[in-house]
C-alpha cells in the first residue's frame, strides 16, 4: 500500500501528467528512512496557473513556484533545472514506479545523488550519506558523467568507497 506522500504523487501524476518526483520521495524510493510533508517534482512544462487553479491548487504565499495541492499538501515545481541537471536530462532518466496499476517517476539515482551533492544543506547531506551507504554500488558513473564536473565524480566515488558496507 502506498504511503500517503506516495498516494498524492499518484494523484498530481495523475493530474499533471508527465512529472518526475525529485525531493524526498526520491530518497525513500532508493532508502526509506525519511519523512517530509512536501513534494520536489520536475516538469519541462511551464507552470500552467490556470490549470492549477482549475484544479483546486492554490499558490503558496508569494511563491511563483510553490503551491498547494486541493489535499494541503506543498509541492515546489522545477521547470529548469534541479541543482544545475537540466530538468529535461532529469524527465529522459527518470525511473518508474509502479503502485498497483498506478505509476510515478523518479528521479535517476545518478541525478539525485549529484543534486544532493550540490545542494549541501544539512538534509541534503544526509539523504546523499544514506544514498551512497546503502546504494552507491549501483550508481551508473558513466551515466553520472554525463551531467557531473570530473571533480564531482572523483568526490562522490572516494566518499560511495568509504561508506561502503
Amino acid at each position: 500500500m502506498p504511503s500517503k506522500l506516495e498516494q498524492e504523487a499518484i494523484r498530481i501524476t495523475d493530474e499533471l501528467g508527465a512529472v518526475v518526483f525529485v525531493g524526498a520521495l526520491a530518497v525513500n524510493h532508493y532508502s526509506d528512512y525519511r519523512t517530509t510533508r512536501d513534494i520536489d517534482l520536475a516538469t519541462t512544462a511551464p507552470l500552467n496557473e490556470p490549470k492549477l487553479i482549475g484544479l483546486g491548487y492554490v499558490r503558496w504565499q508569494e511563491s511563483r513556484t510553490s503551491w498547494v495541492t486541493p489535499r494541503g499538501v506543498k509541492v515546489d515545481f522545477y521547470t529548469r533545472d534541479v541543482g544545475r541537471i537540466p530538468v529535461t536530462w532529469i524527465m529522459e532518466k527518470a525511473i518508474r514506479v509502479k503502485f498497483g496499476k498506478k505509476e510515478i517517476k523518479v528521479i535517476c539515482l545518478e541525478g539525485l545523488v549529484l543534486a544532493k551533492h550540490r545542494a549541501g544543506r544539512t538534509t541534503d547531506v544526509a539523504d546523499l550519506t544514506q544514498l551512497l551507504t546503502h546504494r552507491g554500488g549501483t550508481i551508473r558513473w558513466d551515466l553520472m558523467a554525463e551531467i557531473a564536473e570530473e571533480y564531482e565524480i572523483v568526490e562522490l566515488k572516494q566518499i560511495s568507497k568509504a561508506l561502503a558496507r
